[in-house]
């Protein structure tokens, strides 16, 4: 050994990492070399000497610290695959030279993409990762091969190969792409599904397709194909066994059983084999109660009490639906009673109706016999004590009155805690859409809280200010306005008497657009200026919900102003009017209202060939009357309702004895019925509708017919399939009106397209499909002929929705079956209704 090297041996040791060991210890003896000046730094093995250089405290030209040596070896063991094998010192002139034995992978200075096509450079480089001017090593390009690989054949290109070239003289790392054809799928056949069929035309009936959302989706008529990946078929397969064993196929079997590709590879037939073997049946059903992990032999509430609730009997068929239903029955029975169910409403305050402390009684258990491809259930439960609610703690509403939000509670301290009524309080309090997370559209949320008292709960209601106030302006065409612009303004949880603090026009808008001014009573304001060709709609709306302060079983308020200016058929007409009601609230379910109107109208420009019921209101005509309403309503969603009813009872009268010049009368029934004929996976429903409207009415005293304005007419939106006002009786070729009308309309809809919104809780559809039938009679008279020619329309329409306009565009095709010659129809109708 060299005599010069002989002083630095045990700094060399010292530095040099044992096996295993993590980083290298500090030098033990650098007496001879410490202070000595660096005069130059040398990386042996480094691919990269300039880029780790960068990473050393020790300089050239700087004094030689053992300290700072230390800390190098440490930073340079932090880099990524850099591994420090032995870092010693060699004298160098007057100095010395410090060497860094290191170990590293070969690496990059440019990375080039070839051969793309479904993707952009840019959109590569952000999946793996890489900059434009970044380097790679060759140790990582393997991990982007397979990643960059995975990513095509996830958007269908099964046969996609990226090629790894190195050019080491350019430093050049090159991933060539061979794409080949996206493959989608064409067909999806089953073989051995005797229970359930592939597909159903709109989703009808349970099917394998759409119910066991399975992601390899064939062709239809006009759609391509899903993208074809062997990932999505392989969670296929696991949806398919799930779907099955569900329904109580325990042992069912799904397998592959044949890929077929096209010949120019772009689309693929899938076929799924299946065994389903038995279907296991209930044997039988019961129900244990447990307190400190111990069965109760007398429980507040008898097992044969809680048994009745229950739809599954023995000898049924598995379902797991229809055991979940059965749970949450028993979950709504104790519910009912005062026992809160845990998870709920947040953190329950003491165990809940079910054993929810072991994971594995999250579900009832259930215990399966293959030989007899039989099941036991046991129905577990935790009784608790009944609660009842001390206190209503709200809570988030900086700006809306707590009276606002208690009227919506149907539960009063000291009552016992009712968790139907909580749904429905939380229900209603939903529906006034003054609380609305912006993202998500969630509403209020619901919390029992623990007090010291254990029989004792508190609900606390978390909201969160909404925004309560649209401006909306803008033109359309409409099947029965025509062109119309548009400005509206819609205020919810108005305060008539909270005005701003300054009406001076800088602080004026800001408080108003934060809901500082003119917010916070649960009040309603609408302004509307919509002038067009056909109709010209200018109005003042004002709601006061609770006029006396009541609380519940309140009395509301509304005001009305507005004017009308129409040009119809073959006349036209402008009405100014003022309309003032009162609507006692006996329930959410039920409202009495009362209300007067006054209004002035003038019928103008009239045709030569105008019917004659045109020429006897020509000129002014003045109009008092007073209406009567009751309306009985038990919908489960106000916005889009899927189960429940809607029935109106109405009747007006107007005339001389109010001091105006038109005497008549107008009677009218309307009910809507909602009927959920099942849900599906993501618990979208699809729905029957009924609806029915019949309205009668007549002139009374020296007044022969119903008032110009008041008559009834069919088409456009009350008949789709034909013109608006342009199904019925004529004069002269003109609508003639009646005043007798039925009509009647069937709907079947269903859910097409929904999302779920970042943090949200439940599914926001976003398209909704729609067959139909619509009905009608018109008749001048009840007792007239025409009143018996039938008008009868089918189609199929969509309705979308629009969470800020809170109903939906509806846009639907329909095709008149029966009409009569004097009719106009027409296939398009489209309009903003629920």
């Amino acid at each position: 050994m060299p005599r010069r090297l002989l002083p630095i041996l045990p700094l060399a040791l010292a530095l040099t990492p044992l096996p295993g060991q993590v980083r290298p210890s500090t030098p033990a003896r650098v007496e001879d070399f410490e202070g000595k000046i660096v005069r130059d730094l040398k990386f042996k093995g480094a691919a990269s000497p300039d880029a780790l250089a960068r990473y050393l405290t020790t300089r050239t030209g700087q004094p030689l610290r053992s300290a700072e040596v230390q800390e190098d070896m440490r930073n340079l063991w932090r880099r990524p695959k850099v591994k420090v094998l032995a870092v010693w010192v060699e004298p160098e002139g007057d100095g010395v030279r410090v060497v860094f034995e290191v170990s590293e992978p070969r690496s990059y200075d440019r990375v080039v993409f070839q051969g793309l096509r479904e993707f952009t450079d840019l959109e590569v480089r952000e999946l793996l990762g890489i900059r434009v001017a970044h380097r790679l090593a060759d140790v990582d390009a393997l991990d982007h091969q397979r990643v960059l690989e995975a990513r095509y054949r996830g958007e269908g290109y099964a046969f996609a190969r990226v090629i790894i070239e190195r050019d080491d003289e350019t430093s050049t790392l090159t991933f060539v792409i061979d794409e080949g054809p996206k493959v989608t799928v064409r067909r999806v056949r089953f073989r051995g599904n005797q229970s359930f069929p592939g597909t159903a035309p709109l989703r009808l009936y349970a099917n394998l397709i759409g119910d066991a959302e399975i992601e390899s989706a064939p062709a239809g008529r006009i759609l391509r194909g899903s993208a074809y990946s062997e990932e999505a078929v392989l969670d296929d397969l696991e949806r398919l066994r799930l779907y099955y064993r569900a329904r109580g196929y325990r042992d069912a079997e799904v397998e592959l059983a044949e890929e077929q590709f096209t010949p120019d590879f772009s689309e693929v037939d899938l076929t799924f084999r299946i065994i389903e073997g038995p279907r296991y049946r209930i044997r039988s059903v019961d129900v244990q109660h447990f307190a400190n992990d111990a069965l109760v032999a007398e429980p507040r509430f008898d097992a044969s009490e809680l048994i009745a609730e229950l739809q599954v009997k023995p000898g049924d068929y598995y379902d797991r639906d229809l055991v979940n239903r059965d749970k949450r029955a028993i979950e709504n029975f104790y519910g009912a009673r005062g026992h809160p169910i845990q998870g709920r409403y947040g953190r329950a305050p003491l165990p809940s109706a079910f054993k929810w402390h072991r994971s594995d009684w999250m579900q009832p258990q259930e215990t399966f016999d293959p030989e007899s491809a039989e099941i036991d259930l046991v129905y577990q439960i935790v009784e608790g004590t009944p609660k009842v609610l001390r206190d209503v703690v709200i809570e988030g509403n900086t700006d809306t009155q707590d009276r606002i939000v208690r009227r919506k509670v149907f539960l009063n301290p000291g009552d016992t805690l009712d968790l139907r009524e909580v749904d429905r309080s939380l229900q209603v309090l939903d529906a006034l859409r003054y609380f609305q997370d912006p993202d998500t559209f969630a509403g209020a949320r619901f919390e029992l809280l623990p007090t010291e008292a254990d029989d004792e709960v508190d609900l606390a209601i978390q909201v969160q200010e909404g925004d309560t106030g649209s401006f909306v302006w803008g033109a359309g065409v409409s099947t029965g306005a025509g062109v119309q612009g548009r400005i509206q303004f819609n205020k919810r949880n108005f305060d008539l008497f909270r005005p701003p603090s300054s009406f001076s026009p800088g602080t004026l808008f800001s408080e108003i657009v934060e809901s500082k001014a003119w917010h916070g009573a649960g009040q309603e304001l609408e302004l509307l200026l919509a002038p067009g060709t056909e109709i010209s709609t200018f109005r003042v709306s004002f709601y006061e919900p609770d006029l006396f302060g009541n609380h519940l079983d309140t009395i509301g308020l509304r005001v009305q102003g507005f004017r009308s200016l129409r040009i119809l058929d073959s006349f036209n007409s402008d009405a100014r009017g003022l309309i003032l009601g009162l609507q006692r609230n006996f329930t959410e379910n039920f409202t009495l209202g009362f209300s007067v109107r006054q209004e002035s109208i003038e019928i103008e420009d009239v045709d030569a060939n105008a019917p004659q019921i045109v020429w006897d209101a020509f000129g002014q005509n003045e109009v008092r009357s007073v209406k009567v309403q009751a309306t009985f309503r038990d919908l489960d969603s106000f916005l889009q309702p899927s189960a429940g009813y809607d029935v109106r009872i109405g009747a007006e009268l107007a005339g001389g004895i109010f001091g105006a010049n038109e005497d008549f009368y107008a009677l009218e029934f309307g009910a809507r019925y909602y009927h959920t004929l099942r849900r599906d996976s993501l618990d979208r429903a699809h729905v029957f509708h009924v609806n029915q409207q019949f309205d009668v009415g007549g002139g009374y005293g020296d007044t022969e017919d119903l008032f110009l304005t008041e008559r009834y007419y069919m088409g456009g939106s009350t008949l789709r399939g034909f013109d608006q006002r342009r199904a019925g009786p004529t004069q002269f070729g003109e609508p003639l009106g009646g005043e007798a009308r039925w009509l009647s309309r069937f709907e079947y809809q269903f859910p097409l397209v929904s999302t779920r919104r970042e943090r949200a809780f439940r599914e926001v559809e976003l398209l909704r499909g729609v067959l139909f039938t619509d009905m009608g009679l018109l008749g001048t008279r009840i007792d007239a002929d025409n009143f018996s020619e039938l008008r009868m329309s089918v189609g199929a329409g969509v309705r979308i929705h629009v969470p800020v306009l809170g109903v939906p565009i509806a846009l639907d095709f329909a095709l008149p079956l029966l009409y009569e010659q004097t009719d106009d129809r027409q296939i398009l109708f489209f309009s903003l209704s629920r």
